[in-house]
């Protein structure tokens, strides 16, 4: 909204010094817009405008850009403070982190456990989990359902594990965490997490 102003008091500007003409030798443009200000035509306020405006577009296209790379979120497993074991099951299943502490960028979906990347960019991804009452701990953050890394513990109830990868997404590209069949993970509002934020858009 100021840079459209500027451009309106810009394009007044002109349109009062052109008002004004001399009988002189026209200059030589030296870079600027107009070569002689005061041998304003209105073909020439009607190309300064027009480049103006281009200006403006561009910048607001660049701060559209920049809202764009401001991307990061962190979610825990379960809501409550009550410790809570989820699993085992007998197929695989989406962890759906419904405790979200940061969203900047609204790109993680808690209905669906599903980080959509809104970018493309150098994205890093963290996923850190407890042991469930199965004994052992197997889940996998996929990309586009294709297996990144994981993290692996048996060591028993309440044991945990992490594990974290700077990943280069495309806009659009999903990643959610798998947990596979027969394994379990618990959480208390704050154990079990998964969080990622943008590097840098390419």
């Amino acid at each position: 909204m100021v840079s459209r102003w500027c451009c309106w008091c810009l394009l007044v500007c002109g349109m009062v010094g052109a008002q004004t003409t001399t009988d002189g030798p026209e200059e030589e443009a030296g870079g600027g817009l107009i070569s002689n200000p005061e041998k304003t035509t209105e073909e020439d306020l009607r190309v300064l405008v027009q480049q103006l405006m281009a200006r403006v577009d561009k910048l607001e296209k660049e701060s559209e850009d920049r809202g764009k790379a401001q991307v990061a979120f962190s979610a825990s497993l379960i809501t409550s403070e009550n410790w809570t074991h989820h699993g085992p099951f007998d197929t695989d299943s989406t962890l759906l982190f419904k405790k979200v502490t940061t969203n900047i960028g609204n790109a993680y979906d808690p209905d669906t456990g599903i980080f959509t990347a809104p970018v493309k960019g150098l994205y890093y991804i963290r996923f850190t989990g407890c042991v469930g009452n199965s004994g052992s701990l197997n889940a996998a953050l996929l990309k586009n359902d294709v297996n990144m890394f994981a993290i692996y513990d048996t060591r028993g109830t309440h044991g945990s594990g992490s594990n974290g990868m700077t990943l280069v997404l495309e806009e659009g590209d999903r990643l959610s965490i798998t947990l596979w069949a027969t394994q379990s993970i618990f959480d208390q509002s704050r154990l079990s997490t998964f969080s990622g934020f943008l590097v840098f858009p390419m």
